[in-house]
């Protein structure tokens, strides 16, 4: 495997935040922002759209804070725009986290409700399904429970979504502060328009090979990390959409995240089955669990393939820029 150190800008390669960068970081801002005040107006009671969307787009603000931050090199981004980027994050981590434990339960609750009983007509076909497979006896059983573990996590959701609203009523006004302070610094800078802009493409799949590389063994402690790594290397690859290489590179990225977070969903569903319900959950949780081992086996395939391919293509590329760089050299 190669070494981290190896997924960094080649020697002599300048390129801290071009403008298309900060152009995008701003929209990715304003689009978030519209998500924080969707989810406030709703207040106890977000929509579950809208708090996935909060979620998603603090991640890629983040993740492009991120970006910038690497792409500057040595010399860094300034002190000031530094410190602002700081303080952005700090506020992005806690908007995101309060809209994490609120979207994690509306996935949670949708898994239940597409795999299990819950009394609806939209499930009608998976009941009759599941009642073959079981049997009458386990069929009452399971479906018994799942109504009432979906209960204990529509009450948990309340919670916290109760607390994702006293989050973004003390930060929003933080958040809008910082990213101003920020975006001010980064105006004062030099401009940076002649530099040279490496494709996202290749930053995110710089970005996906160290998350390979710091993690050479992958198991169930890490994978969930292993994924949350990779998600912002997914988010620098959708940063240019007229890239073709760049949206395959996310597209690759995106199917290893999926088969992860499948497992991870049901890995955690499981779990807050047993919290909930304890032994009067016994049955459904063992379901459960017997789905979380078989989405682990398939997002192990899955990462191990990919991560494979992907450090091949990065090596392949490697040799060729460095064969161009050769000719032009013996050229001059």
């Amino acid at each position: 495997m190669t070494e981290a150190a190896e997924y960094q800008p080649e020697p002599g390669f300048r390129s801290p935040s071009p403008p298309p960068i900060l152009a995008h970081l701003a929209e990715l801002a304003a689009a978030m922002r519209e998500r924080l005040d969707a989810c406030r107006q709703k207040r106890n009671d977000p929509e579950v759209e809208a708090v996935h969307r909060l979620r998603t787009g603090a991640r890629r603000v983040e993740a492009t804070l991120e970006m910038l931050a690497r792409e500057a090199g040595a010399r860094g981004l300034g002190k000031a725009a530094e410190e602002a980027r700081q303080r952005w994050l700090r506020q992005l981590k806690k908007i995101r986290r309060a809209a994490g434990l609120v979207r994690d339960l509306d996935v949670h609750r949708d898994l239940l409700g597409e795999n299990f009983p819950n009394g609806g007509s939209e499930s009608k076909a998976v009941a009759r399904e599941l009642a073959v497979a079981t049997g009458p006896s386990e069929f009452a059983a399971l479906a018994a429970q799942a109504q009432a573990f979906d209960a204990w996590l529509k009450d948990r959701r309340t919670t916290a979504a109760a607390d994702l609203c006293m989050t973004l009523d003390k930060h929003a006004d933080l958040l809008l502060e910082a990213e101003q302070q920020f975006m001010a610094a980064m105006a004062q800078r030099p401009s940076s328009a002649s530099r040279a802009h490496r494709p996202a493409a290749r930053l995110a799949l710089e970005d996906y090979l160290r998350v390979v590389d710091a993690m050479p063994l992958i198991d169930k402690e890490n994978l969930h990390d292993f994924r949350k790594g990779a998600k912002k290397a997914r988010y620098v690859s959708e940063s240019e959409e007229n890239d073709s290489a760049a949206k395959a590179i996310a597209k690759t990225i995106k199917n290893v995240q999926d088969a992860i977070g499948d497992w991870h969903d049901w890995d955690v569903l499981a779990s807050e089955a047993r919290e909930a319900l304890g032994q009067d959950g016994a049955a459904l949780a063992l379901d459960l669990e017997t789905r979380a081992q078989r989405a682990y086996e398939r997002a192990m395939h899955m990462t191990t393939a990919t991560n494979r391919r992907l450090v091949g293509e990065w090596r392949a590329s490697r040799a060729h820029r460095q064969g161009r760089r050769l000719v032009r050299k013996r050229a001059q």
